[in-house]
């Protein structure tokens, strides 16, 4: 009976940040073990930001896994340079992504990687082409995307339109428990396999494969225990296993197994795709894959659309080749897959990675830019894959996105590579007490009686949310005024008059006006309180914005962090800085109003099951009383500027 091959993987760390720690308590003492026990052999796996750190840190690991890589005792296992989430980009954004990678380890370890990794595992069988095509022969998934039939622990060959690609399962349920002894643990995967193997036609344990992927953290505490050691000692001295490299593996391989592999992802991610922050068991009907995923939590889904929307700037782009090519490779850099998908228990590092994300797809917009004579300009087209068009207006210093659900303004990007200000989540019953029916960006609007808006200067939703929750219909368009006019119908109060409201945007390079026409459309008089309300996303729960207005002709500030829904009369003019990124948004009606201010704090779940804040928006709502007759309209117009500060220089400071 031949050996079971034993193939054991270390996932990336995040070096990053904390990086140190992963070297001295990973890395370092790893290494140092198989130099010293060759007949141990390892598979790594390395991103490109992880090499970076490693080149600038510690140069000598690197120079020692290279040695061992060329005794055949180390392999390094390739994939994409920034870990992406290949099903999310174009074919020419995965052959990029894995070329830039490849490129990197050969220069690092002088050979070519053969096999390679997906973030999350999320695959898709249209990845087989560009994989082959960029010379790799394997990949690694996590063993919840094989059929049950296909789970034989011997490799898989999948092929999609002629084109092959072999796969080998990693087996996170095989992963060992601290507690069980490492040679019995080691005992118990080759009894495990072989009785396994006993089920098939094919006799004996033969070629079989186990292939364990550890993180970091894991094997951090495997090894400060000196458990991990005993195991790789075990294996070695287990006569009916052994170590093996995945690449060997693969080409020495006599039994593969032919399979379809559906689209899918790994299952620690499948399990918070299907409901909103919350874990739940798919029923297994459908497999759950990174779109069910961006479906269930929209602020991923916001930056999946922002970055393809750039990806096709730069496609479509024949200027300057080099700030092109830059673009491309900003572009690369905001699809890190940990912006895109994660275990969703960390919200406020989650949404500093889109941030991050953000502002780098605002660095490729803004190369894309200077490569080619910039028109400002507005395009009309299914932005976001609702199946409704959108408008993307280009403008000096910003890009936005008006949706027609709410006619609400949903993106929001300076050109200052500040992030997107409409990053904003919506409250939800389950962690925060109370809903949120509509997506909280900017002009958001909503007419109310007076009981709904007692309520809604206390945080709490109204029970008739008249055009925030309405579909606007284009009325008129032009590109070249760049205008836009919208128009909504609802019904008003519990005695459902019929009400319209016209919603024109009038864009300039620096801002834009919003222009309101609120008609009672019934035979009856309406009485009421129209509410402009504008939500900015902050990264964090910490204080992010002051405020200042001008009120009764007075120039005032207000703190609406500590006092939320504090009502100001008579308010003309106000002033939302963000010091932090250098700019400011002036809002001006074009009558006084009324304002109040508030944070929007959202909870959600974190680790160990705790309910915790976990981010917060900023909210202003201007709003006037309306008072209108049969038949009679009103007009509302909202000035809204963006204005960059110019930092002095240190010369300029130094001669002030």
């Amino acid at each position: 009976m031949e050996k079971v091959s034993v193939c054991i993987v270390l996932a990336p760390a995040t070096l990053e940040a904390g990086g140190q720690d992963y070297y001295k308590t990973v890395y370092k003492p790893l290494a140092s073990y198989l130099y010293k026990h060759s007949e141990c052999k390892f598979s790594f796996i390395y991103g490109g930001p992880q090499l970076v750190w490693l080149k600038k840190k510690h140069p000598e690991f690197l120079s020692l896994v290279a040695q061992l890589a060329g005794k055949k005792q180390v392999e390094i296992l390739g994939g994409g340079y920034y870990d992406p989430v290949f099903p999310l980009l174009s074919p020419s954004d995965r052959s990029g992504q894995i070329e830039l990678l490849s490129s990197e380890l050969r220069q690092v370890f002088g050979k070519r990687p053969r096999g390679m990794t997906l973030c999350a595992s999320c695959w898709d069988t249209s990845l087989i082409s560009g994989f082959q095509t960029c010379g790799m022969e394997y990949v690694l998934l996590d063993s919840a995307l094989i059929p049950p039939k296909k789970q034989r622990y011997l490799p898989i060959i999948t092929s999609e339109k002629g084109k092959y690609l072999t796969v080998l399962p990693y087996y996170e349920e095989l992963l060992p428990d601290i507690q069980v002894d490492p040679a019995q643990y080691a005992d118990h995967i080759a009894d495990f396999v072989c009785a396994s193997a006993h089920n098939d036609s094919d006799d004996g344990c033969g070629g079989r494969i186990v292939t364990l992927m550890f993180t970091p953290e894991q094997v951090a505490g495997l090894m400060q225990s000196g458990w991990f050691e005993q195991f790789l000692q075990a294996v070695a001295a287990c006569d009916k296993l052994e170590f093996t490299l995945p690449g060997v593996f693969v080409r020495n391989a006599r039994v593969h197994v032919p399979g379809y592999i559906p689209a899918g992802m790994c299952k620690d991610i499948a399990g918070w795709s299907l409901e909103p922050y919350t874990q739940v068991k798919p029923d297994g009907s459908f497999p759950v894959t990174i779109h069910d995923f961006l479906e269930t939590y929209p602020l991923h889904h916001a930056l999946y659309d922002r970055m393809f929307y750039v990806s096709m700037l730069i496609s479509q782009t024949h200027g300057d080749k080099m700030r092109k090519k830059a673009a491309h490779e900003k572009l690369l850099e905001a699809q890190n897959g940990s912006a895109f998908v994660c275990q969703p228990l960390n919200v406020a590092e989650n949404a500093e990675k889109r941030r991050k994300a953000f502002s780098s797809l605002i660095e490729a917009e803004k190369l894309i830019r200077e490569s080619t004579e910039f028109h400002e300009s507005i395009t009309v087209f299914d932005y976001n894959g609702d199946g409704l068009n959108e408008y993307i207006c280009q403008m000096n210093q910003y890009t936005a996105g008006i949706s027609p659900e709410g006619g609400a303004v949903f993106s929001l990007d300076i050109m200052k590579n500040a992030g997107n200000y409409t990053d904003t989540m919506r409250r939800l019953e389950s962690f925060d007490g109370v809903a949120d029916r509509y997506f909280r960006g900017l002009f958001v609007d909503h007419l109310m009686d007076t009981a709904d808006f007692e309520n809604y200067l206390k945080g709490r939703p109204c029970g008739r949310e008249v055009f925030a929750c309405s579909r606007y219909e284009q009325t008129g368009f032009s590109s070249q005024r760049r205008e836009i006019y919208l128009c909504a119908k609802g019904e008003f109060s519990s005695l459902r008059e019929p009400v319209s409201l016209r919603k024109n945007y009038m864009l300039r390079s620096e801002g834009f006006s919003v222009q309101y026409i609120i008609k009672n459309e019934s035979p009856l008089s309406l009485d009421g309180v129209f509410v402009v309300e504008c939500n900015l996303a902050q990264p964090d729960s910490s204080p992010f914005y002051t405020q200042e207005f001008v009120a009764a002709g007075k120039r005032m500030s207000i703190n609406g962090y500590e006092q939320p829904y504090t009502v100001l009369p008579e308010v003309s003019v106000m002033q939302v800085a963000d010091s932090s990124n250098g700019l400011s948004f002036i809002l001006e009606p074009n009558e006084n109003c009324r304002v109040t201010t508030a944070p929007v704090i959202y909870r959600r779940p974190a680790a160990a099951g705790r309910i915790s804040d976990a981010g917060m928006s900023y909210m202003l709502s201007l709003f006037w009383d309306v008072h209108l007759g049969p038949g009679m309209e009103i007009e509302k117009t909202v000035n809204f500027n963006i204005y960059l500060s110019r930092r002095r220089s240190s010369k300029q400071k130094t001669q002030a």
